[in-house]
């Protein structure tokens, strides 16, 4: 028998998972959000000092999303407490920081979509432009002109209000991904936790893995988050997990993990041909 794969790889152990509380894991949430908005670069190197055998990955529902306007709320407004003057730049700002989030919630961005309609936007607005160079027909201008003259000022009291408003859902989106959004996945199994209904048990045994970013708009807002899929030997389907908060940069742990069971799966099978 081969014992190279085991020098490389060592069979996982089991390391049970102790039982927290309610509050035990609201807080561990909150520390992981604290980790990936302030202190990411520390986040993505510490991932790489957990267990080499086990990893937990949390979903998230979408008024996670909020974060962006109260963040932005609440430091445009305290800006524009303190120097007047950038009311209207950080207006404009505003606006295009919640048009970006109502993007995100209504539709869907891949990369290649993302890119056709920047192309898409791109090419009318190079076309405007040519009439107005060529044919003397003012499109552009008269666009910019309109929309300067709206001159969309940002007020503290109201950013400051919607943020507190907002704040709202953003907690209840923080508690649902700690109550029904966790997963622990092992070598072995991956495990979800819904509070009050109880743990589901995925058996990884056929299963293949692959990540899907099918919004690149989320993607950000997650921290490189994305789709986890579990798919059989024919393709097929079989159970997917959406808006897993920063997948882009812990699937080469995770992948790691997934190896551990070919490397265990090929381990018995050398076994049993020698038995």
């Amino acid at each position: 028998m081969s014992t190279s794969s085991q020098n490389d790889y060592p069979l996982p152990t089991a390391t049970p998972e102790e039982p927290r509380g309610l509050f035990g894991g609201i807080f561990q949430a909150l520390g992981q959000f604290i980790y990936w908005v302030v202190l990411l670069p520390v986040r993505l190197f510490q991932a790489r000092r957990e267990l080499p055998n086990t990893l937990t990955i949390y979903s998230v529902h979408p008024s996670f999303f909020l974060w962006l306007l109260v963040a932005v709320g609440f430091s445009f407004a305290a800006v524009v407490q303190q120097w007047p003057d950038t009311a209207s730049i950080l207006g404009w700002a505003y606006v295009w920081v919640l048009l970006y989030f109502l993007c995100t919630l209504l539709y869907d961005f891949s990369f290649k979509k993302l890119a056709l309609w920047v192309g898409i936007f791109l090419l009318i607005w190079l076309i405007a432009k040519y009439f107005e160079m060529l044919q003397s027909i003012v499109i552009v201008g008269h666009l910019i002109r309109y929309l300067t003259s709206l001159d969309p000022r940002l007020d503290p009291g109201t950013a400051t209000v919607l943020s507190w408003l907002l704040l709202l859902p953003w907690v209840a989106g923080i508690a649902q991904m700690v109550l029904n959004g966790r997963k622990r996945i092992t070598p072995n199994d991956i495990s979800e936790f819904h509070f009050g209904e109880g743990t589901e048990m995925t058996d990884r045994t056929g299963l293949r893995f692959r990540t899907n970013y099918r919004d690149i708009l989320e993607t950000l807002l997650t921290f490189g988050g994305g789709d986890l899929i579990a798919v059989d030997n024919h393709q097929k389907e079989i159970k997917r997990w959406n808006n897993i908060v920063g997948l882009y940069f812990l699937w080469g742990h995770l992948d790691r993990i997934l190896h551990q069971r070919a490397v265990v799966e090929t381990t018995d099978e050398e076994l049993g041909e020698e038995q």
